[in-house]
């Protein structure tokens, strides 16, 4: 409900004071009745024009239309007459009452003209103006009868001064009268709530003293109601029904309540409102509809909605009563003598063409609308709204409009009004009937009536062309048929009619150009701007969708709507809204798709009351709206709210549903967008399918090659070239797995082919057989054979058979594929004979292709299966299948077949099937070698123990086999033999180590067994632990301490193994040994320290070997303490002249640091070089490379004092001064030479070498000493002497060649294979060729064992730590 929207004033009709008013009842309800103080009656029509007024002999008391609207009764109190106005005469009578006496009320009863008048004595008149009877009834009522009110059953009920309230029947009997305590007035009749609902006007209803309402019930008189309302309200102005038993109340204070009258809420009031501020005259109640007037105000206010006030208004002159029309449509309001007309509700008349709308804004006032922006408009950006465009006063107030693009036109009965929009007067048109439905576009109209239709053109047509000035419709071919609704483009006239016919009418042609009929009657036409898709509503209540070049239907559903408006944006044409009072529908029209053509449900959208959609664009719908008003509604499948919602669960919830929208849609673009930003597979996919259904193919390749779905792409990649649209929306089917729908495509098609092979890949074989029957014959034989081939994995073995018989071709059959065709035939053949019992046909048809091993092996399967063993061996023989075939015969027992293949047998169990059988026979030597073949040594030992008696044997194959079980065959053989040391041996081999314990302690050979279980990775320490105890009871420290160190007990075992050490003996090395390994064990940093004071003697003073000291540091990785023991040891060995030894200890030590990738200390270097320097003097002197040997004992005497023996040191010495004048090094032999001659070395010099020696010093070299040779540093390159071990330059001390003693060189090296020290490539190789023996470690090495290193850095240790 909106503001009401004057439509006229008339000012004073009446002159001044009050003025009195009343509109017409009926259907006409056109006309008003006014009257006041210059006692005349004027009737007024709707626009306010007078019509007639009537001179009354004084002033009206009383005025009221019958219900039909055809008379007007007066009433004065001058006379006793009344005054009757026949509206459709135009004629006026006077109606004597019979009663002296003037009247003061009068009231028409429903469904005659029958009038009863009360006068200001009491009595009553009946009048009906029908019979003209007339009936006086004297005494009715003591006083003045103030009211009078009729239902709908003819019961008359009167008001009087007397307080009370008389009911009477329409001949004016008394029924019953009513006392009152108060003087009543406003007599009404309604129906009030109950339980049980009972139909008509059953309560009487007034107001007594002003200040209650009083109810009567007629059918529970005995309890009548008066309710009281409080004091603040005031007094009771006026009271209206409304809804289901519902009263509003208007108080003189300006309230107004509502109230229920069932009895259960009787006194409940259900809102209550202040309209106005100071006082409240009147109030009016239709349909739902409330106005109040008050303070020179109306106030119009929603029953519905608790009081709400939903519109005021204020009229010239105030306002201080008002009516409504009987239609709702017009509210008359008086006050100050002026009286006011408004319109409060316009019929709902709107029309649409284009971008462009008009609705009714008046009685005969239409505006035109331009809703869509035009893009040449300048203000196009702006027009992001309806704006009204003119606004056309019309020449009367229509019943129908219509808009088209040049003419706006109304209808009102049998005429219609053609309005050019650009001006000018309008063009009048007249109509055999009145007109049910106007259409416009371009220079035509149509107009629907009495089941007809006419085609015309608005303006005159070409003079040439007369017969365009009108047509009608149907044509004589549906003359039977009634058109029940029309549309108008510009191209077509389109109607469709009861009998189910759909017509086009081409415009430009003048003929019908498309005719469509369907299976019953239809109701409605709905269709877009250019007619090519029609909703059509039929008679079952359906709605189906038309599309007129494709012929054919699709269904929307079984619902009913008020309406349907297409999409008049391009992009959008095949979406349509479907609407009722409450929602509108989106919907989506898919013409072409891979489940053909239908219609796909988008989402609802709520509108609000009197909201009808007439223009929909991109998803915006515009409505017309309550009083004339055009409003833009954006459809909810369009709707883009909480996209970007900041929770991000509700955010990629909402743009899911979003997503599936547009997809329904087919805006594939903008759901791309929304896909790439929830980036979730299954939406991915979903548009994929989405595109694949709408048969948009390339868009669905984007989509799976973004998912990187390479099959998808390649299949939709060849689909893009089909162009015939049934195979196309096949293939595209079978791509998203539809196989039944993709069949009925293709078969619909022209694919034959690719139905065969939809048909073989679904599995159904009969209709793919008949299919390449029908259309591919020579693609028969090939279906069949693939058909067979199914029946035979599904074991219909018979069926098979027969199809494989079928599929033979007899034709062609030298041609190279019919062959191999055939072949498989055959092969079926075979294998099915096999399976339904034809043994002879099966094998003799597999041996026609015996060339086909995998046939031969096939059918001997079967045969296998079927335990034709014979058979089926021989097929495995031909097979070459030939431990199969022997299998078979050793079942069959054939002997001297399986002999016949043994030979080329290798499986294992064939032989051993094969030893078996031979031992049986008691051919024990052959049954042994079979064994031996499949490898089962524990039946060769029992053969050798017990049929052979070959003890060696046996024992040779327990040692290479590892048999458990055979070691203990063994075992019990040697037991038996009276041998306990080679049963323990081989007791413990088959782990039966607690029989093994108790025969070696039954014959003293525990020692034994610990031995052999140490050799054992079997063993158990439990079975150790056992050991211990026993020697620890014999006190046997060594024994006891070394099977508790194999039982993981170090802490026991490190005891009994010191206790051994202490003890002078042989055992003493061998405890201090196993006292190394538990202490390195252990982890365990006592015991460490325990065996470590022993070694030093510590514990009894006795010091023991250095080297049991180094092996602990060795054993617990204690690297650099090892190092300084291993350089003691060396020194020890060097003091007795063991300088190999001493060589030996350290370079074992250097070889294990470098093998854990750490740096050997300095000290422990120093004593490598020059220990392995001093060594290899002899074998360059033997070699006669004197330089190399004068050049190692310069190192060596640089360093002399390493040799703990002044003796040692003056052979070094001398060895120096010889070796150096044989080098030609005349300045180092004299310098070592005056050094040998100092006091402390000369009296130990060898006699034979003191005059030499004396020579040398006697002669001192002259000139200056010759350069040393040169060799590049490995490490940075500087330019040093070949026998220098440390860079000045990089600070690196630089490893020695283990052939020469000099630096090694980075283009020449090579590493022993057998030690890993560096070495000179060439020197090494020619040193072993001259002997294979590593100088450094001793082995044995082939030069040719030889590679050159590249990486040098593997032996080059930087800033090695001290």
């Amino acid at each position: 409900m909106s503001t009401p929207k004057l439509l006229y004033t008339i000012d004073q009709p009446h002159g001044l004071g009050e003025l009195y008013f009343q509109w017409q009842k009926g259907e006409s309800h056109s006309l008003l009745a006014t009257t006041g103080t210059d006692a005349t009656v004027a009737i007024h029509d709707r626009s306010g024009q007078l019509m007639e007024r009537m001179k009354l002999q004084g002033l009206c008391a009383g005025m009221e239309w019958d219900n039909d609207g055809d008379y007007l009764a007066v009433i004065t109190p001058n006379s006793n007459n009344v005054l009757l106005w026949e509206c459709h005469a135009n004629k006026k009578l006077n109606i004597e009452t019979g009663l002296r006496e003037p009247p003061s009320c009068l009231s028409w009863a429903y469904g005659e003209p029958l009038l009863a008048v009360g006068t200001s004595k009491g009595n009553l008149a009946l009048y009906n103006h029908h019979t003209t009877k007339r009936i006086p009834i004297l005494g009715k009522h003591t006083k003045k009868i103030t009211c009078a009110a009729w239902n709908r059953d003819s019961i008359l009920v009167l008001a009087s001064e007397d307080k009370s309230l008389s009911i009477n029947n329409s001949d004016g009997d008394t029924l019953r009268m009513i006392t009152l305590r108060d003087t009543p007035n406003d007599l009404q009749f309604s129906e009030m709530k109950t339980d049980q609902r009972v139909a008509g006007e059953n309560t009487i209803s007034l107001i007594v003293g002003k200040r209650t309402l009083y109810l009567y019930n007629l059918l529970n008189p005995e309890n009548p109601i008066e309710l009281a309302f409080q004091q603040r309200y005031g007094s009771i102005v006026t009271y209206k029904w409304y809804g289901d038993g519902y009263i509003l109340i208007g108080f003189s204070a300006g309230y107004v309540i509502a109230i229920s009258t069932h009895i259960k809420e009787v006194g409940e009031e259900l809102f209550q409102v202040k309209n106005h501020k100071d006082n409240l005259t009147d109030v009016a109640v239709l349909n739902g509809q409330a106005v109040t007037c008050g303070d020179g105000q109306l106030k119009l206010i929603s029953l519905w909605n608790n009081g709400e006030v939903c519109g005021t208004a204020s009229p010239a002159g105030g306002a201080a009563r008002a009516v409504w029309s009987a239609d709702g449509r017009l509210l008359a309001a008086a006050g100050r003598a002026a009286l006011s007309v408004l319109v409060a509700r316009l019929p709902p008349l709107r029309a649409a063409h284009g971008t462009r709308a008009a609705a009714l804004t008046s009685l005969a006032e239409v505006t035109v609308y331009q809703c869509i922006a035009i893009a040449d408009d300048p203000d196009a950006p702006a027009k992001s709204e309806p704006v009204a465009l003119a606004t056309y006063a019309l020449p009367t107030e229509p019943s129908a409009i219509a808009l088209g693009a040049a003419h706006v036109c109304c209808v009102r009965g049998a005429l219609a009004w053609f309005q050019p929009l650009a001006g000018g007067p309008p063009r009048r048109r007249q109509y055999p009937a009145n007109v049910d439905a106007l259409r416009v576009a371009g220079d035509y109209a149509a107009v629907l009536f009495q089941g007809k239709a006419m085609l015309h053109s608005i303006e005159p047509p070409d003079p040439s062309q007369p017969e365009r000035e009108a047509m009608m419709f149907p044509e004589p071919h549906m003359q039977e048929a009634k058109i029940v609704d029309i549309h108008l483009t510009s191209d077509f006239f389109i109607f469709v009619t009861d009998m189910g016919h759909i017509e086009y009418f081409g415009v430009e042609e003048w003929r019908s150009v498309s005719r469509a009929r369907h299976s019953c009657g239809l109701r409605a036409l709905h269709a877009d701007i250019g007619g090519a898709r029609a909703l059509l509503a039929d008679t079952r209540r359906r709605a189906l969708v038309h599309a007129a070049a494709a012929a054919h239907l699709a269904d929307v559903a079984e619902r009913d709507f008020d309406g349907v408006v297409w999409d008049i944006c391009l992009s959008d044409r095949n979406v349509f809204a479907a609407y009722t009072a409450e929602r509108a529908d989106t919907y989506y029209y898919a013409a072409n798709t891979i489940h053909g053509s239908h219609v796909d449900f988008v989402a609802s959208t709520n509108l609000l009351p009197g909201h009808i959609p007439l223009i929909l664009f991109s998803g915006d719908a515009y409505c017309y709206a309550p009083g004339g008003n055009i409003v833009k509604v954006p459809l909810e499948s369009h709707n883009t709210s909480g996209l970007a919602d900041a929770d991000t669960e509700k955010r990629l919830a909402n743009q899911r549903k979003h997503i599936e929208k547009l997809l329904l849609l087919r805006r594939f673009g903008e759901a791309w967008l929304f896909c790439d930003a929830v980036d979730e597979e299954d939406m991915w996919r979903k548009m994929g399918e989405a595109a694949i259904a709408d048969l948009n193919v390339e868009f669905a390749i984007r989509v799976y090659t973004r998912l990187s779905d390479v099959a998808m792409v390649w299949a939709l990649e060849d689909a893009s070239h089909i162009e015939e649209l049934p195979v196309l929306c096949g293939m595209l089917s079978a791509c998203v797995g539809l196989g039944s729908a993709a069949a009925r495509w293709l078969e619909g098609g022209r694919a034959p082919l690719a139905a065969l092979r939809l048909h073989a890949a679904r599995g159904l074989w009969a209709r793919a057989a008949a299919l390449a029957a029908a259309a591919c014959p020579d693609r028969a034989p090939a279906v069949t054979l693939d058909w067979a081939t199914h029946l035979e994995l599904t074991a219909d073995y018979h069926e098979a058979l027969a199809n494989y018989e079928k599929s033979i071709v007899t034709e062609n059959t030298d041609d190279i594929k019919v062959k191999e065709h055939n072949a498989k035939c055959e092969a079926g053949i075979a294998r099915m004979a096999i399976r339904c019992g034809d043994v002879v046909r099966g094998v003799t048809t597999a041996m026609k292709h015996a060339h086909d091993k995998t046939l031969l092996k096939d059918c001997a399967h079967l045969l296998e299966e079927e335990k034709q063993y014979s058979h089926a061996a021989a097929l495995y023989d031909h097979a070459g299948n030939t431990e199969k075939a022997a299998s078979l015969y050793i079942k069959l027992k054939s002997w001297l077949k399986v002999e016949a293949l043994i030979s080329k047998i290798n499986s294992p169990s064939i032989h051993l099937q094969y030893a078996k059988a031979k031992e049986a026979e008691g051919r024990y030597t052959d049954a042994l070698k079979s064994y031996l073949k499949a490898q089962d040594f524990e039946s060769a030992i029992r053969l050798n123990l017990e049929k052979l008696d070959d003890i060696d044997e046996a024992v040779n194959l327990v040692q290479e086999s590892k048999s458990v079980q055979g070691a203990k065959m063994v075992a019990n053989y040697f037991q038996n033999s009276d041998d306990p040391t080679s049963a323990i041996k081989f007791l413990v081999m088959s782990l039966c180590y607690d029989e093994a314990f108790q025969l070696a302690r039954k014959n003293g050979k525990l020692q034994l067994y610990g031995e052999i279980l140490i050799q054992t990775s079997q063993a158990r320490p439990e079975d150790f632990r056992s050991l211990a105890l026993h020697f620890e009871g014999e006190k046997n420290h060594l024994l006891a301490g070394k099977f508790y160190f194999h039982a993981g007990e170090y802490s026991k075992a490190m005891s009994h193994l010191l206790k051994t050490g202490g003890e002078e003996g042989e055992g003493e090395d061998e405890a201090i040994s196993i006292a190394i390994d538990a202490a390195a064990a252990s982890d365990d940093e006592r015991l460490t320290r325990r065996l470590i004071e022993f070694l030093l003697g510590e514990a009894d003073g006795t010091p023991r070997d250095p080297r049991h000291l180094f092996r602990l540091y060795m054993a617990k990785k204690q690297f650099n303490e090892a190092a300084k023991t291993a350089v003691i040891i060396a020194g020890a060995e060097c003091a007795g002249g063991r300088y190999r030894e001493a060589r030996d200890v350290v370079r074992a030590l250097c070889a294990a640091l470098r093998a854990r990738r750490r740096p050997p200390p300095r000290d422990l270097r120093r004593a490598l070089t020059l220990l392995h320097s001093y060594i290899l003097v002899r074998t360059h002197v033997r070699r006669g490379r004197h330089d190399l040997a004068a050049r190692l004992l310069l190192r060596t005497a640089e360093d002399v004092s390493f040799f703990p023996t002044q003796q040692h040191q003056v052979s070094i010495l001398t060895s120096t001064v010889i070796e150096c004048g044989r080098a030609g090094l005349k300045h180092e032999a004299y310098h070592w030479a005056r050094e040998l001659m100092q006091p402390q070395y000369r009296e130990q010099i060898d006699p034979k070498y003191v005059k030499k020696i004396e020579s040398v010093v006697r002669h001192a070299p002259r000139g200056a000493p010759a350069g040393e040779h040169g060799a590049a540093c490995p490490a940075c390159g500087a330019a040093l002497p070949a026998a220098a071990l440390h860079c000045a330059r990089c600070q690196a001390d630089l490893p020695l060649c283990l052939a020469t003693g000099l630096h090694i060189v980075k283009d020449d090296l090579t590493a022993c294979p057998e030690c890993d020290f560096p070495a000179i490539y060439s020197e090494f190789v020619e040193m072993l060729q001259e002997e294979p023996k590593c100088p450094m470690c001793g082995e044995h090495v082939d030069y040719r064992r030889l590679i050159k290193i590249d990486d040098v850095s593997l032996y080059l240790d930087f800033n090695p730590s001290e």
